[in-house]
């Protein structure tokens, strides 16, 4: 221990002068980004953000997650697990005040800082179906989009509001 006492002292004194004398770590503040499911519209639109040329020359470091969509990006932003998130104006809305279907949370940490584009939905049905208004879809398979997404958050609250939803 005796002998390698000097070559611990000289390289720890060696680290410490390289530290101190070697100028500032540069590092970018890494910023996570809620996007949506893969291929999806709210994941381009957060992969767009983060590849905005005006944005890569900021201090910042954009990661994309994926996700369900606008409700699980309302709660990851809520939580700190997300910096910023795509969510529907209405979820935001509903979830502030606590009026999201089945969760009475009151979603306190987010805010709306951006219009980013108008989202028209369509209930749509094959031609021929027979279907001809909401109430003969009573006891049908409906897609109604990803658990966790904007889709499937209006159709529950759609089919809820009807009495249909199961």
């Amino acid at each position: 221990m005796k002998k390698s006492f000097p070559i611990i002292l000289a390289i720890s004194i060696a680290l410490i002068l390289a530290m101190t004398f070697t100028g500032p770590v540069y590092a970018k503040k890494l910023i996570i980004f809620a996007g949506g499911p893969a291929g999806g519209t709210f994941q381009v639109v957060a992969q767009s953000v983060a590849t905005y040329k005006p944005i890569k020359e900021m201090d910042y470091n954009i990661k994309v997650q994926s996700s369900g969509g606008s409700t699980e990006n309302l709660r990851k932003v809520n939580s700190g697990k997300a910096h910023f998130g795509t969510v529907y104006s209405g979820h935001v809305y509903a979830g502030r005040n606590g009026l999201m279907v089945n969760d009475a949370t009151k979603y306190e940490n987010v805010m709306a800082m951006a219009y980013l584009y108008e989202a028209p939905a369509q209930l749509v049905v094959r031609k021929g179906s027979g279907i001809k208004s909401v109430k003969d879809l009573e006891g049908m398979k409906v897609g109604v989009g990803n658990a966790g997404s904007g889709a499937y958050a209006y159709c529950e609250q759609f089919f809820t509001h009807l009495g249909m939803w199961d």
